[in-house]
C-alpha cells in the first residue's frame, strides 16, 4: 500500500508569533489497476511452481515457488510475470566466477540441504581444489584485459548482477571411463545464455582438445541453484547471463592431467570464451529489456 507523502514545514518563529503551518498535500491515489499485482521478493509465487521448482526426477526436491530478488509484477489479463531489468553494473565489464563447492558449509538456510555436497574426488585430487585453482587463473587473465572479476564461493549474493556468470565444476564417473566437458544454463532466463554457452564451448573445446559430453548433462546442471530464481533468493539475477561448466572428469587420466598439470591451458580457454561473449554482447543489450515469462494456462490467476 502506498503511504501519503507528508511535507514537514518548519515553524517560522519571530518575536511576535509563529506563522500558521500550511496544510499537508493530499495523499497520492493508490494504484488500483486490478490487472497488476506486485509480488515482493520471497513471497509465494505458485504460478511458477511447475516451471522452475519441480525436478521431474526427484519428488523429494519440492520447494514452494517464491518471487525473486527485486520482486515481480503479475499481469493477470495476459497471464505473464515481468521481471524488471536490474540496475546494470557500472564501470568496467564484470564477470562472476563461482568456485563449485567452495565454502559449501556456509550456504544459507534456504540451501542447507546442499551443505554436505563437498564435490568429486579421485585418489588424492579434490574437485574444489581444482575449481579454485582454475578460477584464480581465469580471474588473473580477465583482470589483465580490464575485466572486474568476482571469485564467488558456493553462496551467491542475492540477485547477483554481472555481465556474465560462470560456475566451474569437475566431475567423476567413479570408474574412469568417461571423458569430456559439459555446459548448461537454466530455464526462463535472459536471451543471451545460449550465446554464452556457445562461446565457451567453442573456445574450451578447441584449446583443450576435450570432446563435448552433451549426453551426460543432468537436471542438476540445468536446475543448478544459482540459476533458479523462482526457488531461491541467493541466485544470479535472471538478466545476468549464467552458465555452468563441468571442465572434465577427474576420473579420466587425460582430463585430470589437463586440469592439474596444464591448468593454464584450461584457464586460458575459459577466459577466451568469456571475452568472446563479452565482445559480442554489449552491456546495454543485456540490461535493456524487462523479462516477460508466459505462464501455463492452468496457472492463470483469476
Amino acid at each position: 500500500m502506498r503511504l501519503p507523502l507528508i511535507l514537514a514545514l518548519g515553524l517560522l518563529v519571530s518575536c511576535q508569533a509563529a506563522a500558521p503551518a500550511l496544510p499537508a498535500p493530499p495523499a497520492a491515489a493508490p494504484n488500483l489497476d486490478p490487472d497488476l499485482l506486485l509480488i515482493p521478493a520471497g513471497a509465494p509465487l505458485p504460478v511458477l511452481q511447475s516451471l522452475l521448482t519441480s525436478d521431474p526426477n526427484d519428488e523429494g526436491s519440492f520447494k514452494a515457488a517464491i518471487a525473486p530478488f527485486g520482486g515481480v509484477v503479475l499481469h493477470k489479463s495476459t497471464n505473464t510475470i515481468v521481471l524488471k531489468a536490474p540496475k546494470p553494473p557500472v564501470g568496467p565489464r564484470r564477470v562472476g566466477i563461482q568456485v563449485g563447492h567452495w565454502k559449501i558449509g556456509e550456504l544459507p538456510t534456504e540451501l542447507a540441504k546442499l551443505r554436505g555436497a563437498i564435490g568429486a574426488r579421485w585418489d588424492e585430487v579434490q574437485e574444489v581444489d581444482v575449481n579454485l585453482d582454475i578460477a584464480r587463473r581465469v580471474a588473473a587473465l580477465l583482470t589483465l584485459k580490464g575485466i572486474v572479476v568476482d571469485i564467488l564461493p558456493a553462496t551467491v549474493p542475492e540477485g547477483y548482477v554481472a555481465d556474465a556468470f560462470l560456475a566451474l565444476h569437475t566431475d567423476t564417473d567413479g570408474v574412469g571411463e568417461l571423458s569430456g566437458f559439459k555446459l548448461a544454463h537454466g530455464p526462463l532466463r535472459g536471451p543471451f545464455e545460449d550465446r554464452l554457452v556457445t562461446a565457451i564451448r567453442e573456445a574450451y573445446g578447441k584449446a583443450t582438445g576435450l570432446g563435448y559430453d552433451g549426453k551426460h548433462i543432468t537436471v542438476d546442471m540445468t536446475y543448478y541453484y544459482p540459476f533458479n530464481w523462482g526457488r531461491f533468493l541467493h541466485v544470479t539475477s535472471a538478466h545476468t547471463p549464467a552458465a555452468i561448466l563441468e571442465m572434465g572428469y577427474l576420473s579420466s587420466d587425460d582430463d585430470r592431467a589437463l586440469l592439474t598439470e596444464h591448468a593454464d591451458d584450461a584457464a586460458k580457454a575459459i577466459a577466451d570464451g568469456l571475452l568472446a561473449f563479452l565482445s559480442a554482447t554489449p552491456r546495454a543489450e543485456i540490461f535493456r529489456d524487462d523479462l516477460v515469462v508466459q505462464l501455463p494456462a492452468a496457472s492463470s490467476t483469476p
